[in-house]
């Protein structure tokens, strides 16, 4: 709906919708085929690895975006395309090469997935950090006042579910940890 009748073709009839519905079913259906060929054909890994490994090559670029646009004022548009975009690809690309091109398993030079994935994230923010400092006309993302001012604080009902919440995931740690 968000895609075929707001971009595509906004005077879609009914039928129309829900036979571009059934297809988008199919090739969801397809592609989540191809997925579990895929990871099938992963060697040297068990399913978790695998899916620690995915979402450490999807979490760098989306962690540099979120980091540096909460935490350093200066960042600009362009570093945050450039991260989401070229970042993306290049974090993906690594993935794919690790997980199936070059397999650990095969070619011992790669460092442990983790590692990789947090190199991938600092190369990532050098560079991020870098365009925002070289960019002669930045273009930084602001909070708008009038958001900010609207702003609810939390209550006394939020604060004690996260301490609650903290309780919970110690209690846990110590427990499975063996403490």
């Amino acid at each position: 709906m968000d895609i075929y009748v707001k971009k595509i073709n906004p005077q879609a009839s009914n039928k129309q919708i829900i036979n571009i519905g059934r297809w988008a079913v199919v090739a969801g259906c397809i592609f989540a085929v191809i997925v579990v060929l895929a990871i099938d054909n992963i060697k040297g890994l068990n399913l978790f690895d695998v899916f620690q490994s995915v979402l450490g090559f999807i979490a760098p670029p989306l962690s540099v975006v979120f980091l540096l646009t909460v935490f350093w004022k200066r960042t600009t548009r362009k570093a945050v395309n450039f991260t989401l975009s070229i970042g993306s690809i290049l974090s993906l690309g690594v993935g794919v090469t690790y997980l199936w091109i070059l397999p650990p398993d095969k070619y011992p030079f790669w460092p442990h997935y983790l590692m990789l994935s947090f190199f991938i994230f600092a190369g990532l923010l050098v560079i991020a950090m870098l365009i925002s400092l070289l960019d002669r006309s930045p273009s930084i993302y602001t909070i708008n006042e009038e958001h900010q001012s609207n702003t609810e604080k939390p209550d006394k009902t939020v604060w004690v579910s996260w301490a609650a919440l903290a309780v919970v995931m110690i209690a846990l740690y110590i427990f499975f940890n063996g403490h």
